[in-house]
């Protein structure tokens, strides 16, 4: 046992070596990313309900990602040592389970005697197969390989409970049952695959396995009601699961071409799909063999159970296991997905090793020997479609052209790495593919919004109005951009129609219309978020961004505060908040929230410069500038730093150094007329009068009605003519 035990570690060690950076994917951000739930150990038992995130009605695997939390916060380094270490665990118990069971009396003694490294290789080939990848690799996926941890645990200690009449293996065989119930609803299939294994190995026939053993049965099956309990909290698994948008016939016809796929895969692991999407191929060319297929398979099952159990029991271990997703309870986000292969495997595995023995002898440890190996090598290929969410969807949308969802999220980390034009295909294609497809709507909305704008697909913070407003105006003269960005805004409102109790579309479309520079109208759409997410610490952070946009200070306060209150670890919105309460000249408030927000980025441009104008304005000039310089070291091209900085630095007649940085903000950002005027001040303390004429001819050509600018004219065109008199800053 120790040496396979060292011999597995490094085969998985070689297999998944390249797996541990492997970023958070698709449903790893509503499980760990935002899931409040696993912040503490005190909710961690209530996950999520009615959310349609993978731990909603599964407390075990809410408190397996709450561990890993606590160990690393979002560092996705644990939560990949954690599923393998639950992998390599299953991987031992199905070699314990196989071992045992090929040394019980039933079994052939020439298969018996060689139970050490039939058991070995099957958990071997098993745990290196690359259809595992997608248990394992995907973080949330951890239900699969969790669920199947206790799955086995309960057959290993049954058996050892049986064998050896032994009270305390018989009580970890009932904890291990309830645990499985509360990791994933596959474990409904436990109690049904314990009893027949009874019948099968141990006592010979149902009536004798119920005798015997029928108080452990009888708890067994009373996890169900768990189970049970536990389906009800999760409320349909935000309506993800159910007859509501896939009839139960329709979904049937699915599973026998998914099945027939999934067992070709287990043969020949290539061509593997992340997520095949709402799968629902009609074809008769299709569904007719596919179905036929499997129910020759079901026939067949029945009867070798019937007349050859032990041969009968691996069928039967593969049909049980995967009934409660693959048969008629729709799994609506997804109707196919190799994950659920996990547990179902191991029969095919067994099957299998225990052929080759049978057919070959001796030789058949070489020719399983070099299948191991070739699996290995699968996984590890396998394993680099994962290194980035672009490349996983990139490979996903190549295998599955059809899948809406794929060409969605492709389209989505595309415009995150800047690549706007492909992204617009994807997410054009996804509505294209699925018309009532509320979120791609959404993305291509609000991409489609800010690639005409010009606006960064990550956003930008509110305080640059300006910008924003100098857009809004640019794009109304342009008749295509303006039918660019309107198209954009009909895409999110049409989301929110298609599917108006989801508070992220309501979010976007607020974005939409804040970034549009109608911050006005964005109000009732964010408004619309907060009550449908009152959780989520983003959506008063949006609101109060568009009141202060709009000069509803207050109100602004209140739901940055709504916001702090949910999460106080939010730079962004601190220093949002610091910079109304600068509006509001509340000065020490605003301190305390810069220097907070400082403490949590210490390498951000933006605190930093807004730290260093409250200093100024809180008369710490010195310490302001310091703020202001480390500012412009980071980030040169900081306009908001670099006006402040000149101003402080003309105040203190440093007027050379101040004249080179309002020079440099001519270049970094949009003139305005009071940075010329203020350039024009400089340039004529510094006894270059001809300049400062220009420069504040350029603030009046801008803003004819600067009072100020046009009064400093006149000073300096009366200077020219040998008056007394210079400008006034």
């Amino acid at each position: 046992m120790p040496l396979f035990a060292a011999l597995l570690a490094l085969a998985l060690g070689l297999a998944y070596a390249n797996s541990f950076q492997v970023p958070f994917l698709m449903d790893d951000d509503d499980s760990i990313s935002n899931n409040p739930t696993i912040v503490s150990f005190r909710t961690a038992l209530f996950p999520p309900g009615d959310s349609g995130a993978t731990v909603s009605g599964r407390p075990l695997l809410n408190l397996s990602f709450a561990v890993n939390w606590r160990l690393g916060g979002r560092d996705v380094t644990g939560y990949h040592v954690g599923n393998l270490l639950i992998h390599f665990g299953a991987a031992l118990l199905l070699f314990g389970v196989v071992r045992r069971t090929l040394r019980l009396p039933v079994i052939p003694p020439r298969i018996g005697e060689a139970a050490t490294p039939l058991a070995g290789f099957s958990a071997l080939l098993w745990a290196v197969h690359p259809l595992q990848t997608e248990s394992v690799t995907y973080i949330v996926q951890r239900a699969e390989s969790l669920v199947a941890l206790f799955f086995l645990g309960a057959l290993y200690a049954f058996i050892r409970a049986v064998t050896a009449t032994s009270r305390g293996w018989a009580i970890v065989a009932g904890v291990a049952c309830f645990m499985g119930m509360a990791a994933k609803e596959v474990m409904a299939a436990a109690p049904l695959v314990l009893i027949l294994y009874d019948r099968t190995f141990l006592s010979g026939t149902f009536r004798e396995a119920w005798r015997r053993h029928g108080r452990m049965h009888l708890v067994f099956l009373s996890g169900w009601l768990l189970l049970g309990a536990l389906v009800v909290s999760s409320g349909a698994r935000g309506a993800t699961v159910g007859f509501g948008k896939i009839t139960w016939l329709d979904y049937l016809l699915t599973q026998g071409p998914g099945i027939t796929l999934y067992l070709v895969r287990a043969f020949v692991p290539v061509n593997l799909v992340f997520d095949y999407g709402v799968f629902m191929d009609r074809r008769w060319l299709i569904v007719i063999p596919g179905t036929v297929f499997i129910a020759g398979l079901v026939a067949a099952t029945v009867l070798l159970v019937r007349r050859r159990p032990q041969a009968g029991f691996l069928g039967a271990w593969f049909i049980l296991i995967l009934g409660p997703t693959s048969s008629v309870v729709p799994v609506v986000s997804q109707t196919l997905a190799e994950h659920r292969m996990y547990l179902p495997l191991a029969a095919v595995i067994v099957g299998v090793a225990v052929a080759a023995w049978h057919v070959i002898g001796r030789r058949a440890w070489v020719v399983l020997g070099g299948v191991a190996l070739a699996l290995c090598i699968g996984t590890f290929d396998r394993n680099r479609d994962y290194r980035t969410p672009l490349a996983i969807w990139s490979d996903t949308v190549a295998k599955v052209p059809d899948n809406a969802r794929a060409h969605n999220n492709l389209g989505i980390f595309l415009r995150e790495a800047g690549r706007t034009e492909e992204a617009l295909e994807h997410l054009s294609r996804a509505v294209d593919l699925a018309p009532t497809y509320a979120l791609a709507h959404s993305n291509l909305g609000i991409t489609l919004v800010r690639a005409t704008l010009g606006i960064p697909q990550t956003g930008e913070d509110f305080e640059v109005g300006g910008r924003r407003q100098a857009r809004a105006e640019r794009v109304a003269k342009e008749e295509d951009q303006r039918r660019r960005v309107d198209a954009g805004l009909e895409y999110l409102r049409l989301s929110t129609e298609l599917d108006p109790g989801n508070a992220r579309l309501w979010s976007n479309l607020g974005t939409a219309l804040f970034e549009c520079g109608r911050a006005d109208e964005s109000l009732a759409a964010f408004q619309r978020a907060v009550a449908l997410e009152p959780d989520n610490s983003a959506h008063p952070f949006n609101l109060a961004n568009a009141f202060a946009e709009v000069g509803r200070l207050e109100e602004a306060a209140k739901n940055y505060e709504a916001s702090l209150r949910m999460n106080p670890d939010q730079p962004d919105v601190l220093t949002n908040y610091a910079i109304i309460l600068r509006w509001m000249e509340r000065w020490p408030q605003a301190l305390e929230r810069l220097h907070a927000a400082r403490d949590l980025s210490p390498n951000s441009a933006r605190i930093r410069s807004n730290l260093g104008v409250v200093l100024l304005a809180a008369g710490r000039p010195d310490e302001g500038m310091a703020e202001l310089k480390r500012a412009l070291e980071m980030n040169p091209d900081l306009p908001q730093a670099r006006y402040h900085l000149g101003l402080v630095l003309g105040q203190r007649g440093q007027v050379d150094e101040a004249i080179v940085h309002f020079e440099a903000l001519l270049k970094s950002a949009p003139p305005t007329a009071e940075l010329w005027s203020n350039l024009g001040v400089l340039y004529a303390q510094a006894g270059r009068i001809e300049q400062a004429v220009a420069a504040t001819e350029q603030a009046l050509a801008l803003d004819p009605a600067y009072e100020a600018a046009r009064d400093n004219l006149a000073r300096l065109r009366a200077y020219q003519r040998g008056l007394p008199a210079r400008p006034r800053p």
